[in-house]
């Protein structure tokens, strides 16, 4: 048994601080582990955006030497369609084992630690219900943005229109527009950005309760992260901000660099292409070694709200499940 499972039964309420260092901690104790599941959940996305490449490609091409231009359009519109299958399973695929990374730091902090094995064997069978969760969580954030873009509008034109009504009156009108137009950006982009913080901030850790608790479906995960995380939004925010300082300077080397290393190249050269490659290469490793550090703030902040909500009172099932 690894010592952050040993120390599991001790923990109580954590502060945002614990919460980043536990998480690493565990991460670190389980790195093999956590950066396994990590590439299986990576390659499973990218086999799914290649098979809808793959599927678009071959349908337009074989479109395009019966029907010329318009047997492509209709090919590469019906690949579109039945590459759509596998994009789905990998991207189900992808959500269910990342998820099962914050199902094993949750079971090593209660005490009962499971293998790799035992958790993508809990996940398997919602494949579905992790797609569902990925589709609604997209629309809530869709929904989201919408709605705030239209009350920044709305609340930042009506303040810059009436600030700039007074300051022209006041002063002129050029400095009544100037500080009108700023005031009312200014509100504009505050109100949106708060509001898919707040919106953020309550689905956070939606995937994982899908991942531990086996009664939840993909409504009622998100239903409870919401729940959960009532009164927490800064709490949350703090531990986000403080894992995305820590995971800064690997994103740097492999997103950020390259990125700008290929806005200086010319696109046409081989160097370009050769650098686009590598670029791809480092982004996906990054990715695949920042996944676990999330997925394990997440597992913890769950043991944390429900500490914090409920106390955590698991009472044990004869199979040995924590009975949630």
């Amino acid at each position: 048994m690894n010592p952050s499972a040993q120390q599991g039964s001790q923990l109580g309420p954590l502060n945002p601080g614990d919460v980043v260092s536990a998480a690493l901690r565990l991460y670190k104790d389980r790195f093999k582990t956590f950066l396994q599941l990590a590439m299986l959940a990576t390659l499973w996305l990218v086999a799914g955006i290649i098979g809808l490449g793959l599927a678009i490609a071959l349908l337009a091409g074989l479109g395009a030497a019966v029907g010329g231009d318009v047997g492509a359009v209709i090919g590469g519109l019906v690949g579109l369609l039945v590459g759509f299958a596998p994009l789905l399973y990998g991207s189900a695929k992808y959500y269910a084992l990342s998820s099962a990374i914050g199902r094993l730091c949750f079971r090593d902090l209660i005490n009962q630690p499971e293998t790799s094995l035992e958790a993508r064997r809990q996940v398997a069978p919602r494949l579905g219900q992790f797609l569902f969760l990925g589709f609604l969580l997209l629309l809530v954030y869709m929904a989201s943005y919408l709605v705030g873009s239209l009350v920044a509008l709305i609340a930042g034109g009506s303040v810059g229109f009436l600030t700039a009504g007074i300051l022209s009156a006041l002063i002129n009108q050029t400095v009544g527009g100037v500080v009108g137009v700023f005031l009312g950006l200014l509100l504009g982009l505050g109100i949106l950005l708060i509001a898919l913080i707040w919106v953020a901030s309550r689905l956070f850790i939606s995937e994982v309760v899908l991942a531990i608790e086996p009664q939840q479906d993909a409504g009622g995960s998100m239903s409870r992260s919401w729940e959960l995380t009532q009164a927490a939004i800064m709490r949350i925010q703090v531990v986000f901000l403080a894992t995305f300082l820590i995971q800064l300077p690997l994103l740097s080397v492999t997103n950020y660099i390259p990125s700008i290393l290929l806005e200086l190249l010319p696109a046409d050269g081989v160097v370009y292409g050769i650098t686009f490659a590598l670029s791809l290469l480092l982004s996906l490793l990054g990715s695949m070694v920042v996944l676990p550090l999330w997925q394990a703030v997440k597992g913890v902040l769950y043991y944390d709200l429900r500490s914090r909500r409920e106390g955590l009172d698991l009472a044990l099932r004869h199979d040995g499940e924590p009975e949630l």
